[in-house]
């Protein structure tokens, strides 16, 4: 029982440093738009009434916030919300007296994490995400947001988030706390099967016995592929293991979203993905800017939906950019397109507003990249060699145009970069990595992964 209370501290503190934020020296103000009021109205009345049913008093801070939401403050938003999160924040280090309830918490920070959005980005491609992902996701299925934009910005400009209109949006990155569970079914009551402490202990039980296996497996064959997954921050206490980091709280959460797939079995799942969840693969096809979560496993991608997708990137891609990348477009020629993109390039046929938005540029590489994540797993679990080639060929194409719309998206990189060695093309990997830091020097953990295809090529050297 200490082992999982040591490992649900871990989770909780990992979660509360979820939500990675895009850094931008533009802000701006404008007014706020009809469903933006009303979204902002909602989320008041939601937290002010949950502040007096938990019998708290709101900070002044807090009012002043939406307040300034509902007049189209954003930068106002923005400074409010960093110091409500310092000095509010459930979970933080430090004085605890003047924390939140969680339950108040979720609202005040989904206002919060939208409107710092609007402060930093062009709400021209804010909509536009939301519009597109509202054209393929039916209502009343279940949407699971991951990234900042996944989440917030679907739960600010739905027709209503807690009354779960035009669908339910939850985010599977927050699962692992309970008081998110209860704020969950606060809202949606019995309209959605949601799990309880119980299921939330029982994944946590189940991770660390999974954990504990794959560790002493690598223990005992340290010749075998370690099981011990990238990530799993282990370490020996009293010669037991002890596992956190982020791939551990993902784990947990991957297993609850597992719950609520299974236990919803009337519903559809799509999934805007923020880190990857291992058992999601088999059952994920792409569509529009998101992925499908199927019910079940799927034996393959048929050619027609990754005909669909191909075709609506394409486009996206031209749109924004100006570039129509193809399978025939090599990688020499992808990297060059990059540079090009770089400040103000002359002849440019794509739509200069997105080209200054790093944010919005950050978040389209992202959602990208997902798609061809799903393809390079089906590459490398192909059951025929045509199949193979196929998703190889798919996923190519959607690495490349995740490149163009932003060289530096760290997701992106690294699932590029792994991808060219898996088809163990070492030198165009290299390559990739060295384009991204030149244009790029800031892409976080750059270092390691240029190291990573260093080793892989010294590998390689010695093996002749």
């Amino acid at each position: 029982m200490k082992r999982l209370v040591s490992i649900l501290s871990s989770v909780i503190t990992a979660v509360a440093a979820f939500g990675a934020s895009f850094q931008s020296l533009c802000a701006a103000t404008g007014k706020a738009d009809a469903d933006i009021v009303t979204f902002v109205t909602a989320k008041r009345e939601q937290t002010e009434q949950t502040a007096k049913r938990v019998g708290v008093v709101l900070p002044s801070e807090v009012r002043k916030m939406f307040a300034a939401a509902a007049a189209g403050d954003w930068r106002g938003v923005s400074n409010l919300f960093n110091t409500i999160s310092l000095k509010y924040k459930p979970y933080e280090q430090g004085d605890v007296t003047n924390r939140l309830d969680p339950e108040v918490w979720y609202p005040v920070q989904e206002v919060g994490g939208f409107c710092e959005m609007l402060a930093f980005s062009d709400p021209k491609y804010i909509r536009l995400f939301a519009n597109e992902t509202f054209k393929v996701v039916p209502a009343g299925s279940v949407y699971f947001g991951g990234t900042d934009p996944g989440r917030f910005v679907i739960t600010a400009l739905s027709s209503s988030h807690r009354e779960g209109r035009p669908f339910f949006t939850i985010t599977q990155n927050q699962l692992v706390t309970t008081n998110y569970l209860d704020y969950l079914r606060g809202m949606y009551g019995d309209r959605l099967k949601l799990p309880g402490p119980e299921a939330l202990q029982l994944a946590l039980t189940n991770y660390v016995k999974d954990a504990e296996r794959r560790w002493q497996h690598d223990r005992d064959f340290p010749n075998e592929p370690r099981q011990i997954r990238p990530g799993e921050e282990v370490q020996t206490v009293n010669g037991r293991p002890q596992a956190s980091g982020t791939t551990a709280v993902m784990e947990v959460n991957g297993r609850l979203a597992k719950d609520i797939v299974e236990a919803n079995a009337d519903k559809e799942f799509y999934v805007e993905e923020s880190y990857p969840i291992n058992w999601m693969y088999s059952h994920l096809s792409p569509i529009g800017p998101i992925l499908q979560l199927h019910h079940r496993s799927l034996d393959t991608l048929s050619e027609a939906v990754a005909l669909r997708d191909r075709e609506y990137w394409t486009a996206l891609t031209q749109r924004l950019t100006g570039l129509k990348i193809t399978d025939e477009t090599s990688l020499d020629e992808t990297v060059a397109d990059a540079e090009r993109l770089k400040g103000n390039p002359g002849g440019f046929q794509g739509e200069r507003a997105f080209l200054h938005d790093d944010r919005s540029r950050q978040n389209f590489a992202k959602l990208r990249s997902a798609g061809a994540g799903i393809y390079a797993w089906r590459a490398a679990h192909a059951k025929s060699s045509a199949e193979r080639r196929r998703m190889v060929r798919d996923a190519e194409l959607a690495f490349k145009q995740a490149c163009i719309f932003h060289p530096g998206n760290p997701e992106a990189l690294w699932r590029y970069t792994t991808f060219l060695i898996e088809l163990d093309r070492v030198e165009d990997a290299q390559k990739l990595t060295t384009a991204a830091g030149k244009l790029n020097p800031d892409i976080p953990n750059l270092a390691s992964l240029t190291n990573y295809v260093q080793q892989v090529i010294d590998w390689k050297k010695r093996a002749q």
